[in-house]
């Protein structure tokens, strides 16, 4: 029992069907296109604060293509056999890094391989303080800034998902959630789905009450196995 309540703990995989867009649809759009092979773009770059889902998005490109994400806190090395490059914290690049990154993008544009190269950043090209000919490289193609969800947002997409689910789910069940728990929606995706197992498996409503008591069994779950 306890490594299942642990499993339903675990956000899901990072995915494109499970990102919730937001007023980011166009974004979203635009990477399902290259993962269908429909999109003429060669360059993406994403920025965002944290928390806005940039890392989401990244992992779920990389599940779908089974290639690695790369990070810009690590050394970066060129072979001009990638086919796809996934690079997440472009702003922490080092100068050796960058020349890295500078000669696969001129490697694309000569031989058309890497076939997609999608960055992210927590600001825009404008403001890096990255080479002048890499921040010019990487405004080849599309630059799209990821707005995380609002709060109104996050409260309507638990509640639809909670109706969706045949789970009553109040307000203030919402709000409480939105305060005392992680507030990505990963995290509050997990949230809804434990608390639908441990609403059947007490064989009470949901309520303000149980969310506490399903919080406490899950701190401390998570402490014993640690």
């Amino acid at each position: 029992m306890q490594q299942l309540l642990l499993d339903v703990f675990t956000p899901p995989a990072p995915s494109l069907e499970n990102f919730v867009a937001g007023s980011n649809a166009e974004l979203l759009a635009q990477l399902q296109a290259m993962l269908n092979g429909k999109s003429e773009e060669s360059t993406l770059f994403i920025y965002g604060s944290a928390g806005s889902g940039k890392s989401h998005l990244l992992q779920a490109m990389s599940a779908a293509w089974n290639i690695p994400v790369l990070s810009g806190k690590t050394r970066l090395v060129w072979r001009n056999q990638h086919r796809v490059i996934l690079l997440d914290d472009a702003q922490h690049l080092t100068p050796y890094s960058q020349v890295q990154l500078f000669n696969a993008f001129n490697e694309a544009r000569a031989s058309g391989l890497p076939k997609h190269i999608i960055l992210t950043a927590n600001q825009h090209t404008s403001q890096l303080k990255l080479r002048t000919d890499l921040i010019s490289r990487m405004s080849w193609g599309l630059n799209y800034r990821l707005d995380p969800l609002t709060d109104d947002q996050k409260r309507q997409v638990l509640l639809h998902t909670a109706h969706a689910k045949g789970l009553a789910l109040d307000e203030e069940v919402v709000e409480y959630a939105l305060i005392h728990f992680q507030r990505d929606m990963g995290s509050l995706s997990a949230l809804l789905n434990g608390l639908d197992e441990f609403s059947l498996e007490q064989q009470k409503p949901v309520s303000l009450h149980l969310l506490r008591q399903w919080m406490k069994r899950r701190e401390g779950l998570m402490v014993r196995n640690n």
